[in-house]
């Protein structure tokens, strides 16, 4: 292994390390290829560069949080499109006698997971839930014509029960297929 490589170097997963300042330190190669930032150009780099309008507000706010003393923050950012989840935890170091509190906070670490909405599966989850509530359906009404002149109350309600259930699953399932489209 390259001695000057970084173990983050070989995660799958955007990560960016900052400087209280809000100024970029390292950014592992999952960031650069994601967010465009090229190995050379990170380092001294504003963090507020990577970003763009909302997302920008929320990384350096972050930033300012952790590196200010709050414990690790968890927040959430869109970028090009896509959602992330992002945690900001903080660097710190010890000091050593005379120079003020044991533990200093020299920076802070970014981890950026992408986030996968449900929606995006929709339409062929739907697909698949089609088939099989056409099946309940027909047994349904099958069981329905079986019970014929034997009209027991408890099954009447129980098919009526059954069937009202499937429409309401059909129904969700078409409003979840027409969102994912």
């Amino acid at each position: 292994m390259n001695p000057s490589r970084s173990l983050l170097d070989f995660i799958e997963t955007p990560i960016i390390v900052g400087d209280p300042d809000g100024c970029a330190v390292f950014a592992n190669p999952a960031f650069q290829r994601v967010f465009g930032a090229g190995a050379e150009g990170v380092r001294g780099q504003p963090l507020a560069g990577f970003f763009q309008g909302g997302a920008r507000e929320a990384v350096l706010g972050a930033v300012a949080r952790v590196c200010g003393g709050s414990l690790p923050v968890r927040f959430r950012l869109r970028e090009g499109g896509v959602g992330w989840s992002a945690l900001a935890s903080p660097i710190e170091v010890e000091r050593g006698p005379g120079h003020g509190p044991d533990r200093g906070r020299v920076g802070v670490v970014i981890l950026l997971c992408e986030e996968v909405h449900l929606v995006d599966v929709g339409p062929a989850r739907q697909r698949e839930l089609q088939e099989p509530l056409e099946e309940v359906e027909r047994c349904l009404a099958e069981l329905s014509e079986g019970v014929g002149g034997r009209r027991d109350a408890r099954f009447v309600a129980a098919l009526e029960d059954a069937v009202r259930a499937v429409g309401q699953l059909r129904k969700c399932s078409e409003q979840r297929g027409a969102r994912g489209r």
